[in-house]
């Protein structure tokens, strides 16, 4: 307990430092980079929902995909189509990606292992060729492209089609979601999940309901994944089938390996040095590909807990 209260001491103005910093980037770089650092708090976003499912519960599930694609099509067909507003669309992107994880767990947690990856891989590819023949729905391969209205905060109008607007919406739905994943895997709950990751008849003998608190870690990263969805929508203004397809969820697979998995800061590191890496790389190496297999293996090879892992053996 003690520990955990040392944690929380530094942990509070470490945050509350790294937020000031964020928000005051914008006053300080173009727009190319405010737009740049959005997308890197988007993919920071779907990196950390993952770790909760693969991290602490150990889980390694490349279906995430599925609801990213659905959480940026919650947002733009009923902003498009039904004349919704964005917050609206934003809600959505929890509810709909959520819903859709407790269909797919209910029938994918049953399995474990590679069983278990590959149910999540089926489950994306029927969501994504699905996304493309739909096409009068979801415009296929060609997306949707819409206008994202302002939200409303009563004292204050947020115009998303301001690119600095959307950042700091972005910046401040990722802190939320962070601090809420944080509180979650040190409650009771995510010790639980822990458990099942460690040793899951363990978890089950001493009375646990290892499947449904599988489903439960499934259900909520399946919600926080689509919210990533919504929000890379409403920043790019666009949604498109591709979003959908299983290989996307190897962004979050590949940031939480970098940084180190079952630790969220991991992730968040992770997301930022291979963004950085390729933004400032693709045009020596020609090829962003290139830059991430060189990291991953780089990382496996010298540091296979991460940086995290790395960071705290040094610490040791």
């Amino acid at each position: 307990m003690l520990a955990d209260r040392g944690k929380g001491a530094v942990f509070v103005p470490a945050f509350g430092a790294v937020a000031a910093v964020l928000a005051a980037l914008p006053f300080f770089v173009d727009l190319f980079y405010q737009t740049f650092l959005t997308e890197i708090l988007v993919w920071v976003l779907f990196a950390i929902s993952f770790d909760l499912i693969f991290g602490y519960t150990g889980l390694l599930s490349f279906g995430q995909a599925l609801f990213f694609g659905l959480g940026g099509y919650a947002v733009a067909i009923p902003v498009l189509k039904l004349g919704l507003g964005t917050g609206t669309g934003l809600l959505l992107s929890v509810a709909v990606p959520a819903l859709f994880a407790a269909l797919v767990g209910y029938f994918s947690v049953k399995l474990s292992g590679i069983h278990f990856v590959i149910i999540t891989i089926i489950f994306a590819l029927i969501g994504s060729t699905l996304g493309e023949s739909w096409a009068w729905l979801t415009g296929g391969a060609d997306g949707l492209v819409f206008p994202a209205p302002p939200i409303d905060f009563g004292l204050f109008r947020l115009d998303l089609m301001d690119i600095r607007s959307t950042y700091y919406l972005v910046l401040a739905v990722v802190a939320l979601s962070y601090l809420f994943l944080r509180r979650m895997v040190q409650s009771p709950l995510g010790k639980v999940f822990v458990a099942i990751r460690e040793n899951e008849e363990r978890a089950r003998l001493i009375g646990y309901d290892v499947r449904f608190h599988k489903l439960l870690s499934f259900v909520i990263a399946g919600g926080l994944s689509g919210l990533a969805g919504g929000l890379y929508s409403v920043s790019l203004k666009y949604a498109s089938a591709t979003f959908l397809h299983w290989s996307v969820s190897g962004h979050a697979v590949v940031y939480t390996i970098v940084g180190g998995a079952g630790t969220l800061l991991g992730p968040v590191l992770g997301a930022g040095l291979i963004m950085s890496l390729e933004h400032y790389l693709v045009d020596f190496l020609q090829a962003t590909d290139l830059v991430v297999g060189a990291v991953l293996v780089f990382m496996l090879l010298l540091a296979p807990r991460g940086i995290m892992g790395l960071a705290q053996g040094r610490r040791k």
